[in-house]
C-alpha cells in the first residue's frame, strides 16, 4: 500500500445470506486510510454502514458474510483469517467503539475487570500492570479512578460510552473503528465525548473510522468524508469540499436535511422515497427512483465514477463528461 496507508478495503462486498435470497448490504466499497486520518461516513439507517464496519472488524456472524474483496491493515489481508488468527490482532492492531454501550459491557462484571481481562486476552502482563493501565486510561477518558470498581448500571450512559473509549484504546492499536458512539446521549454529552476523542487522536495519532447518519456533525470533526447510500459509497472527498460543494443529489438532499447555524434562516428538505430493498436493488443508480434530477440512463446503467479532483469524487451520470458536465 505505502505512502503511510494503513488500511485498504478493495472491491469489498457483504452481506447476509436468508431464505429469500443473499441481501448485499455493502456492494464494491473500495477507500483507502492513511495513518491519524479521520474518515466519516454518513448515510441513511439500512445504507449498510454498520455492515461495512463489522465486515473490516471481521465481525460478521451466522448468516452475515464477506463475499467478495478484500480488506488489508498495514499491508496485510485480514478479510481471510480464520476466528483464532482475528483474534490476535482485533483490539491489538484495530479495535471498535460499538454503537450500544448499554449492551457492550458485561453487567456482571465491574468495568476495571472488563479492562484488566481485554489486555490479558491479548499480552503477557502482571496484574498489577494492567490495573495500572487500565486506571490510567480511565484517566484519559475522563472517569476518576475510583470508578474502576463500579459496575456498568452504576454508570450514566456517557460514562459507559467513555468506557468503551478506553476499551478500544487500551492496546494502542493503529485503528479504530466508531459506529454510532454518541447515539442516544444529550446533545451535551455527545459534544464531550467528541471532543474527547478528538484528543485522545490527537495525543496517540491513531486514525478512526466514524459511523453515523449525522452528516453535520461529521463535517465538523472529520478529515475526509465518504456518502453511502445503498451498500454503495456515492461520493467521497476532503470534509471541506464535501461540504462546500456536494456533487451527489442524494449528498445535496442529506445537508438540507439539517439546519446552518450561521447565515440566513432556510427551509430544511426531507428526501422523499425510501432506500431499495439490497436484495433486489435497481440495475442503475440506486438514488434514482428518489432523485428529482435523475435522467434515463439513471435507470439503466449504474454511474461510473467522476473525479472533480484529486480529493473528490462521486459515482452520478449528472457529471458523466458525455452528459456535458
Amino acid at each position: 500500500m505505502g505512502d503511510n496507508t494503513i488500511l485498504q478495503v478493495n472491491q469489498l462486498s457483504a452481506g447476509y445470506d436468508t431464505k429469500a435470497g443473499f441481501v448485499k448490504a455493502v456492494d464494491d466499497v473500495s477507500f483507502s486510510l492513511k495513518k491519524g486520518a479521520f474518515l466519516g461516513i454518513a448515510g441513511e439507517s439500512g445504507c449498510g454502514k454498520s455492515t461495512l464496519a463489522y465486515a473490516i472488524m471481521n465481525l460478521l456472524r451466522d448468516n452475515g458474510l464477506i463475499q467478495s474483496g478484500s480488506v488489508s491493515l498495514n499491508e496485510a489481508e485480514i478479510s481471510k483469517l480464520n476466528r483464532f488468527k482475528m483474534k490476535k490482532i482485533r483490539w491489538v492492531d484495530l479495535s471498535m467503539v460499538f454503537q450500544s454501550a448499554m449492551n457492550a459491557l458485561n453487567p456482571v462484571l465491574k468495568i476495571g475487570e472488563q479492562l484488566t481481562d481485554a489486555m490479558h486476552a491479548h499480552k503477557t502482563i502482571t496484574r498489577k500492570d494492567a490495573e495500572r493501565r487500565a486506571r490510567d486510561v480511565l484517566e484519559l477518558v475522563d472517569i476518576k479512578g475510583d470508578r474502576y470498581d463500579s459496575y456498568p448500571h452504576q454508570l450514566s450512559g456517557g460514562m459507559k460510552q467513555r468506557v468503551m473509549i478506553a476499551m478500544a484504546l487500551i492496546l494502542q492499536p493503529d485503528l479504530i473503528i466508531m459506529d454510532e458512539p454518541t447515539t442516544a446521549l444529550d446533545v451535551v454529552v455527545q459534544r464531550t465525548i467528541i471532543e474527547k476523542i478528538q484528543e485522545l487522536q490527537r495525543s496517540f495519532d491513531f486514525s478512526i473510522i466514524f459511523i453515523t447518519h449525522d452528516l453535520s456533525l461529521l463535517v465538523e470533526i472529520s478529515d475526509q468524508l465518504a456518502i453511502m447510500y445503498a451498500g454503495r459509497i456515492v461520493e467521497s472527498g476532503s470534509s471541506s469540499e464535501v461540504f462546500n460543494n456536494p456533487l451527489h443529489p442524494y449528498t445535496v438532499g442529506l445537508m438540507s436535511a439539517f439546519p446552518a447555524l450561521t447565515g440566513p434562516i432556510r427551509r430544511m428538505e426531507g428526501i422523499e422515497g425510501k432506500p431499495p430493498d439490497l436484495l433486489n436493488p435497481p440495475v442503475g443508480c440506486r438514488f434514482a427512483p428518489r432523485c428529482k434530477k435523475a435522467i434515463p440512463i439513471c435507470s439503466k446503467e449504474y454511474p461510473s465514477r467522476f473525479n472533480r479532483s484529486d480529493a473528490h469524487y462521486v459515482n452520478c451520470h449528472l457529471f458523466n463528461e458525455t452528459e456535458g458536465r
